[in-house]
């Protein structure tokens, strides 16, 4: 039988200015369930485009990454066995899932190209919603700086497959995306200064990848939707984020169900809204349902970093 899946896409952020306030998390929910998505394991594995960005000096876009994903490792540290661990680079990344295949990666990739750009016009993969792959493009829209695309089960929240892309298509369509620490750029954009700041942008998409949702109303958060440009603060994961990691995934313990408390035997709590409550998000925008596949379907949702 067909497993009943859904794929959703976590959005990123939009350009603000930065404000404080108290530390709060969400959990991503599962759409229309009353449960969160989460990992079933306890690693993700996760390979990066071989190409790159040809807009970043050397190699620094992948060290920028890595950088990302250790401040996770780290976190997962002070109180999880979950691991993060990269694979060998991939040449021509997929992003989705394919539920007839046994392999599927978890990709990070640069889109240096929009696809209104290469596509031509009548190409059935404008239909399919299959551009992105078929010509290596851009195809979610100007403006949006990142997106991490997730498949989970429908009926367990269980995720499968988790793939970050990032919108390096030239300027007017995409971003320039930066790996210095300062300063922010002033006009003209260049490698020189901080424009979109890799490391900013992907540790917010991986917060997607494990299950955390947008926090819109926590200005400073990781999780905000939100990004100014030349902003670096989400290098640093907030203690909100934290929280909402180290519930989901207590060492030693199977990860938690939304209102799960591991202190009190792990029964179902009913959901609150104070700060590390967890479940009080809404889901993000998720694909017609002419997105499902198979008999009971799979389901995308993707998350959207917004521009200038």
């Amino acid at each position: 039988m067909t497993r009943p899946l859904v794929v959703m896409a976590s959005a990123a952020l939009c350009l603000a200015a930065p404000r404080a306030g108290a530390q709060v998390y969400h959990r991503t929910l599962a759409e229309g369930r009353p449960f969160c998505v989460f990992w079933p394991g306890r690693e993700y594995v996760y390979r990066l485009d071989a190409a790159g960005s040809t807009r970043t000096p050397g190699d620094s876009e992948f060290a920028a990454i890595e950088a990302s994903v250790e401040s996770w490792r780290a976190v997962s540290s002070t109180c999880s066995d979950y691991t993060f661990r990269r694979g060998p680079d991939i040449e021509h990344p997929l992003v989705g899932y394919d539920e007839k295949s046994d392999v599927n990666e978890n990709v990070i990739t640069f889109r240096e190209q929009d696809c209104n750009d290469v596509v031509p016009p009548g190409d059935r993969c404008i239909q399919d919603k299959t551009c992105g792959n078929l010509y290596s493009c851009w195809e979610h829209g100007g403006g949006i700086l990142g997106l991490t695309t997730t498949t989970y089960g429908l009926g367990s929240g269980k995720i499968f497959d988790a793939d970050i892309e990032l919108n390096a298509a030239p300027a007017g369509r995409g971003f320039l995306f930066t790996t210095v620490d300062s300063p922010p750029c002033d006009g003209s954009q260049t490698s020189g200064c901080v424009s979109a700041d890799v490391q900013n942008t992907v540790t917010h998409e991986l917060g997607h990848v494990v299950g955390l949702d947008h926090v819109p109303e926590q200005p400073g958060s990781t999780m905000e939707p939100s990004a100014f440009p030349g902003e670096t603060n989400k290098r640093i994961i907030d203690v909100g984020s934290i929280a909402g990691f180290c519930d989901a995934y207590p060492r030693g313990l199977p990860p938690t169900q939304c209102g799960e408390n591991p202190e009190l035997g792990r029964r179902f709590q009913a959901v609150s809204h104070v700060p590390w409550s967890g479940c009080a998000a809404a889901p993000g925008a998720l694909l017609p349902a002419a997105a499902l596949l198979g008999a009971w379907g799979l389901r995308r949702r993707r998350g959207r970093t917004h521009g200038p």
